[in-house]
């Protein structure tokens, strides 16, 4: 039964979209050399990012900042380096790395 639970709730997970974790966006960014960032080392991105999500999730889940994070984070992992890297994700009041 919790096989069959699963097997229908995971498609369901897949459509609305996972935001990727701050670990993961900031191994893209920073495995993408074209990208210029402040910060150098995975671990110093991730309490960057980490701080600024519990930030914006203080404020609800539904605030317009956390849905904004959120969907940096998405186009982070959803667009080429050379895109990032020319601005395609940029947002001057979100963007911390």
């Amino acid at each position: 039964m919790r096989l069959l639970t699963l097997a229908l709730v995971a498609p369901i997970g897949l459509l609305m979209g996972c935001e990727p974790s701050c670990a993961k966006t900031c191994r893209t960014l920073l495995d993408c050399e074209a990208v210029e960032t402040s910060v150098t080392e995975v671990e110093e991105c991730e309490a960057s990012c980490q701080v600024q999500q519990d930030i914006y999730e203080d404020m609800g889940d539904d605030s317009v900042e956390r849905e904004a994070f959120k969907e940096l984070k998405q186009c982070i992992q959803s667009t080429e380096c050379d895109a990032i890297a020319a601005g395609e994700c940029y947002d001057e009041e979100l963007y911390i790395w």
